[in-house]
């Protein structure tokens, strides 16, 4: 054996111990870190592994400002397209089923997109860990440039989904950028990480439907400039990312060719379909019967896969698999599993509320004779109740600390004021849109830090594993509650409709053998009712307002469904693990191409 050949089998089994003390090696990280802070003091800098105190550099703050970017980029087709779905459909005529899948106008979500970017997430999040997230995020930002040329020359409705698709799976790799400015961070700081890491988001979401509006009006293919400033954007962000972005290249320390051989081919052969057919099937149920064909079988093959994967992961003998088992026993599951499910359930607030608090809007506030200008105000509370929570945790977060308190009381808060939207009617209008902002800024304190206890609940080596499967949870969560919530509202409507409106009408002097053409002409438009014989306008008016009252009624049934997951979701932030000890010093990741690269455990 030659000296090289020994360096090199010196390196490889060197390399495989370090991965497989993780465990062993965070907890004198931590000691260490815990002893620096005690002797030297938090004012004087941070803390690295090897007990050293540094500042952060500004190449740091200029790459975290490019991971934001390149991470809020990729979302920008989700607000935009759902404001104008409509009306491109129209435009491009065909199956108008396929509506559903640019964007479901209740919740501002794109189930291409989404379903896309859930896998998407998963493959990287692992595979990050092995082979680095610069890769990951350079891919991810060339696939969303590809997707975003898709979607403006799309001709046909399958031409753009395809686009939203592509865009979707490479946002997914993007969204590794949520691991990848934390790490960058102090640990204490976490939370912040994860709040700029959405910072480009917090813009998109509320300028996005603006600007989808104003698109799809100003002209037939007038659209498609969305999409060009999209491509323009994520390729500017490709370069910086490229250019000044070198993290550690094996964040677990092991080699790639030994990653290679280890990889788990067969788990992603199996949780791709899986979920995308789960996901699938979960949003046909929106608006497909469930005894559908097209809901039915996606489901059970979807989870028929998923079953699969899980016994694959649990008793196969790859050496990296993508949901290794262990990761939900750590402390008995409090430091994972629990807040894996915390950020499931979470999502479904989110869900929650963009589907009453549109659906409001639309039956209640919006009349022909409302300006462009106001329908667009309306749609910012939520948006801006959001933001408004994540700030608050970035400025008030550390000063409060005892965090996992602080995830109660804001979960307390986001459960009230979700529970309160039941109080809806057709005429308090002022009220809902405060407890829209209330609650939402409630949910933007607890989303977030829930992230943070997802993050901190892994070793820093398992950090990308973390990542994914959060991500997955979050997406399946809304995917599931956007289901729930909708067959609820639109269920419980329609019932109350069937009874109430032809009733209203016919206390108003309309025939009873007219009651339910009254009903169906809310359906077919303002041209039907002319068609009924001895319609009147007070026979209409007291039709229209029974309607609105049966909206009323499937809002509140919907508000107080939340109720029964927010119950689940408040035991799981009781059982959460307390992450006050965590919350220290100590940057886990330096650039590789900056001063302080000789402070990383693995390069």
């Amino acid at each position: 054996m030659t000296a090289t050949e020994i360096l090199e089998s010196d390196a490889n089994m060197s390399a495989q111990s370090a991965a497989a003390s993780v465990r062993d090696d965070e907890k004198r990280d931590l000691e260490k870190t815990q002893h620096v802070e005690g002797t030297v003091g938090a004012s004087q800098g941070l803390t690295t592994l090897d007990g050293g105190t540094i500042t952060m550099t500004w190449k740091t703050w200029i790459v975290i400002f490019i991971l934001s970017s390149t991470f809020g980029l990729s979302f920008w087709p989700v607000p935009t397209t759902a404001a104008l779905q409509a009306k491109l459909a129209a435009q491009f005529g065909g199956d108008q089923t396929l509506v559903g899948w640019y964007a479901d106008a209740l919740v501002c979500s794109v189930p291409a997109y989404t379903t896309a970017n859930a896998i998407g997430f998963l493959l990287a999040g692992t595979n990050s860990d092995l082979f680095g997230r610069r890769l990951f995020l350079i891919a991810g930002n060339a696939i969303c440039c590809v997707g975003f040329i898709v979607c403006a020359t799309a001709r046909s409705s399958n031409h753009f989904v395809a686009g939203l698709g592509i865009t979707g799976f490479g946002g997914g790799f993007c969204q590794m950028a949520m691991c990848s400015i934390p790490e960058l961070m102090p640990n204490k700081y976490r939370h912040i990480g994860i709040c700029i890491s959405d910072g480009f988001v917090f813009v998109i979401v509320v300028i996005g439907p603006v600007v989808g509006r104003y698109a799809i009006d100003a002209g037939e293919r007038n659209w498609q400039y969305i999409y060009w400033a999209g491509f323009i954007a994520q390729f500017f962000s490709l370069a910086g990312i490229s250019l000044l972005y070198h993290p550690p290249k094996h964040p677990r320390g092991v080699p790639w060719k030994d990653a290679l051989r280890g990889l788990d081919y067969v788990g992603a052969l199996l949780v791709t379909p899986g979920v995308c057919l789960t996901l699938v099937g979960i949003i046909n149920t929106t608006y497909k019967k469930s005894s559908d064909v097209t809901v039915v079988a996606p489901l059970c093959a979807g989870f028929g896969t998923l079953i699969l994967f899980g016994i694959w992961e649990t008793w196969s003998k790859v050496k990296y698999p993508l949901c290794p088992p262990h990761i939900f026993k750590y402390n008995n599951g409090r430091a994972f599993c629990v807040p894996w499910i915390l950020a499931l359930i979470v999502t479904m607030f989110y869900y929650g509320i963009n589907v009453i608090y549109p659906t409001m809007v639309n039956v209640f506030y919006v009349t022909p004779e409302t300006s462009r200008s106001e329908e667009l105000l309306l749609t910012l509370p939520g948006n801006l109740g959001l933001v408004f929570g994540a700030m608050l945790l970035i400025c008030l977060g550390n000063l409060f600390g005892h965090w996992k308190w602080t995830l109660v009381t804001s979960w307390c808060g986001m459960t009230l004021f979700g529970g309160l939207l039941a109080l809806v009617t057709p005429d308090n209008k002022g009220l809902m849109i405060a407890l829209a902002f209330l609650m939402q800024t409630c949910f933007g304190w607890a989303q977030y830090e829930s992230i943070a206890f997802t993050q901190l609940g892994v070793p820093q080596e398992e950090l990308g594993i973390s990542g994914g499967l959060a991500g997955v949870a979050r997406y399946a969560g809304g995917s599931l509650a956007q289901a729930v919530y909708t067959t609820v509202l639109t269920n419980t409507q329609a019932q109350r409709a069937a009874t109430s409106v032809p009733a209203a009408a016919v206390a108003a002097g309309l025939d009873p053998k007219y009651g339910a053409d009254v009903l169906a002409a809310f359906s077919a438009g303002a041209d039907a009712f002319k068609a009924i014989p001895g319609i009147t306008p007070d026979i209409i008016v007291a039709a229209s307002g029974a309607f609105k009252w049966s909206y009323a009624y499937g809002l509140k049934m919907t508000a107080l469904v939340s109720l029964a997951f927010a119950g689940v979701g408040l035991i799981c932030c009781i059982l959460c693990e307390n992450i006050d000890a965590k919350m220290n010093n100590k940057t886990e990741i330096f650039l590789e191409n900056d001063i302080h690269h000789d402070k990383n455990k693995y390069h």
